[in-house]
């Protein structure tokens, strides 16, 4: 999809309200000072009922262009989003006051934004998309990721709420049986890969681009020849990461039903053409063997919508497994998780005498700090599908082939295995 189209989707079928679809703010204290002053300014100044929630989201998207959203008077006087006037004497009803405080209102949610306006770009938390079922034929295939307001947004698609749940506590129990501590998100270590690269044999050109250079990650896999379905299944149940250079989605060497009955599965990167892609199925949900992965188990899976060119998305499948390797390599201690268990410990209380209690939250938290120095896994770095976008750039058409990849999963991050 191109680029005006893709603005002109925004611009059409979202309009003003584009900027809901942002995910929270993850360095709120600056948004938090704006916020609370502006609303005490509207409730004393306007007097104002005001929507707090969504005008700390509209704030929160100052970066873009908002001004149809919250500044036009017509959203402030009916009073359905950002505010209500508080207005019901008779000689406050006229026209003209009611302008006037409007205008007031403007000037003061203008100000506000164009203070927000001089701080640096704004970390957000990723945001996933659960798509219409029912209109499918019209919204599953259309690349939402690709629109301006998204495309330096952290984006995961899922077919429902309930996958979601079923995904994370899929993985919390797996840590479980695994004896480690169990994190809010799936984690991956990139470097326990497993890829079958060019098996049909024809694309010459991705099998030399890639073939020495896993090899010298010291993945597991094959390269230009067929695997048995058995060699694929046991390959997804005991690596973390599996790689897909070939034709179509791969499922012609395991097919869905065999994926979705594996107990355990590996995150999944299918470069091939339309390897996201949904068959819709008439009054039935839509299927496709991305979706499969997901309900194997998968916490991660990276597809295309529609057919590719093999060079630029050879490009991008190389930006986004290298983006991986070298957060892995740069994997330190978090500030933020060891400032929390010092926290925690200056709190910690005795119990009392012969009381058998439950380990305390600083004990847990201690733990968790100890576990980072070996496997280096901490809740508050970039996630997988964080680099997602950036390697769309990577294309030399990042409309036609770049938007083409979707993450279907739920944000997974980065760890170093101890024995890798």
């Amino acid at each position: 999809m191109p680029g005006l189209r893709s603005s002109n989707l925004e611009d059409s079928w979202l309009g003003p309200w584009r900027h809901v679809l942002l995910g929270d703010c993850l360095d709120c204290r600056s948004l938090n000072t704006v916020h609370k002053k502006l609303v005490q300014d509207l409730k004393s100044k306007c007097k104002m009922n005001i929507n707090e929630s969504y005008l700390k989201l509209v704030l929160g998207a100052a970066k873009f262009d908002i001004e149809e959203a919250c500044l036009s008077q017509r959203c402030l006087r009916k009073g359905c989003y950002t505010g209500k006037l508080e207005h019901h004497e008779q000689e406050n009803s006229q026209s003209n006051g009611i302008d006037d405080v409007s205008a007031l209102a403007s000037q003061l949610i203008r100000e506000a934004v164009n203070e927000l306006h001089m701080e640096d770009a704004i970390c957000r938390e990723p945001i996933i998309l659960v798509l219409d079922l029912d209109v499918q034929d019209c919204v599953q295939m259309l690349p939402w990721e690709s629109i301006p307001i998204l495309r330096q947004q952290e984006v995961y698609r899922m077919p429902s709420v309930g996958s979601i749940s079923f995904i994370l506590e899929r993985s919390q129990q797996y840590h479980e049986l695994a004896c480690t501590n169990a994190a809010a998100f799936p984690l991956i270590d990139p470097l326990d890969a497993f890829y079958l690269l060019n098996p049909s044999g024809d694309l010459s050109g991705t099998q030399a681009e890639f073939e020495n250079w896993f090899r010298d990650q010291n993945f597991e896999g094959k390269a230009g020849t067929v695997p048995t379905a058995e060699e694929l299944a046991t390959a997804l149940k005991n690596h973390d990461l599996y790689l897909y250079f070939g034709h179509g989605s791969g499922e012609q060497y395991l097919s869905k039903d065999e994926i979705q009955g594996l107990e355990k599965c590996a995150a999944t990167v299918l470069m091939g053409c339309s390897s996201g892609s949904l068959r819709l199925n008439g009054c039935y949900v839509p299927r496709g063997v991305s979706l499969s992965y997901i309900q194997a188990g998968s916490p991660v899976t990276i597809a295309n919508l529609w057919e590719v060119t093999d060079k630029d998305i050879d490009r991008f499948g190389k930006a986004v497994l290298n983006a991986w390797l070298r957060e892995r390599m740069d994997l330190v201690d978090c500030s933020q998780c060891n400032q929390l268990v010092k926290e925690f410990e200056a709190m910690k209380i005795k119990g009392r005498k012969g009381n058998s209690r439950k380990k305390s939250a600083s004990s847990d938290l201690t733990e968790t700090a100890n576990s980072g120095s070996s496997t280096n896994a901490c809740e508050h770095r970039p996630t997988v599908g964080s680099f997602v976008g950036r390697a769309r750039e990577s294309c030399t058409l990042p409309f036609l082939n770049g938007a083409s990849p979707v993450c279907y999963g739920v944000p997974t991050g980065i760890m170093r295995k101890k024995d890798l």
